[in-house]
């Protein structure tokens, strides 16, 4: 039996994918309470709580679809005129930084959403939803991604400059 190869870059983009259809969710839910206050008079009072979660959730977890793409900020008028070899040992420069970065983002991410869930923190609006139980795990989760998703940036560049320098 052949055991399938577990690839990353894929299972983020596909997960990634899937939440950008929250951004369409969160549009109709809009339009819906947008429509009952206009035609009623009697808007929801859960509309901007759900909101907020879902386009907080799905922006939470696309960083590390963008990290994946490589489409994250970066100062092109610099980056733009280094060689490529140059522009590599900058990536992994980059990279190494940005996972002692999400590292501490992590930590302390995990740490609120612990005690966020465990004294099951509920917002502040009529409505005392979870909201922030979910953002602050989705917090912790995108922040472990990421962190996955530059582990998988440094070996591809690793790869690219053993390649160059085989070449």
């Amino acid at each position: 039996m052949k055991i399938p190869k577990f690839n990353l870059k894929e299972w983020i983009e596909v997960l990634s994918k899937y939440l950008s259809f929250v951004y369409i969710i969160a549009i109709l839910v809009t339009v819906y309470d947008v429509i009952l206050d206009v035609l009623f008079k009697d808007p929801t009072v859960w509309v901007y709580d759900v909101v907020t979660t879902l386009i907080a959730v799905a922006f939470l977890i696309g960083g590390s679809y963008a990290l994946g793409k490589r489409e994250h900020i970066r100062i092109t008028a610099i980056y733009d005129h280094f060689s490529s070899h140059n522009k590599l040992i900058c990536d992994l420069f980059t990279s190494v930084l940005t996972i002692f970065y999400l590292i501490a983002f992590s930590y302390f991410a995990f740490k609120m959403a612990f005690i966020s869930v465990m004294n099951w923190e509920l917002g502040g609006s009529v409505w005392q939803q979870p909201t922030p139980v979910v953002v602050k795990v989705a917090l912790f989760i995108g922040g472990i991604l990421m962190i996955l998703q530059v582990i998988s940036n440094i070996f591809e560049d690793l790869q690219s400059l053993k390649q160059e320098t085989e070449s």
